[in-house]
C-alpha cells in the first residue's frame, strides 16, 4: 500500500510557484503577457496555481481551499473544472467569445499537467 504524504505549507508554496512559472511559460512569457494587454491574469493565475496545488497535492477540499485562499467554493471548484482545450483554443484565438471557463484555472491545470507529466513535482 503506497503512503501518500500531505505536503507541507513551504512545500505547496514552492509547488504552486513552479505551477505559475510554467502558466506564464505556456502563455508565451511575461512578454506576451503584456501584448495580450491582460496583466490583471497575473493574480488570477496565482490563485488558480495554488488551487490546483492544494486540491492535486495537498487533498484539500473545496471548503478547505475557499477557507485557506479567501476565496469562494464556487470559484475553487470553477478552477479545477475549467477545460484547458477550452482555455487555449480562446487563447489561440480560435474561439469568437470567451468561453464559460475559468481561463487561468485551465492553465494552471494545463501548467500543472505538463509539471507533473516531465516529473517536476
Amino acid at each position: 500500500m503506497e503512503i501518500i504524504s500531505k505536503p507541507r505549507g513551504e512545500d505547496v508554496d514552492k509547488l504552486a510557484e513552479k505551477v505559475f512559472m510554467k502558466s506564464i511559460e505556456i502563455l508565451g512569457g511575461l512578454k506576451r503577457l503584456v501584448e495580450y494587454r491582460n496583466l490583471t491574469w497575473l493574480p488570477s493565475l496565482a490563485e488558480a496555481s495554488y488551487v490546483v496545488v492544494l486540491k492535486n497535492e495537498a487533498l484539500k477540499t473545496y471548503s478547505e481551499i475557499a477557507r485557506e485562499l479567501g476565496i469562494s467554493e464556487t470559484t475553487a471548484k470553477s478552477i479545477i473544472g475549467a477545460d484547458e482545450s477550452k482555455v487555449m483554443e480562446y487563447l489561440r484565438g480560435e474561439m469568437d467569445k470567451k468561453p464559460k471557463e475559468h481561463v487561468a484555472g485551465g492553465i494552471a491545470k494545463l501548467a500543472y499537467k505538463k509539471l507533473r507529466e516531465a516529473g517536476e513535482l
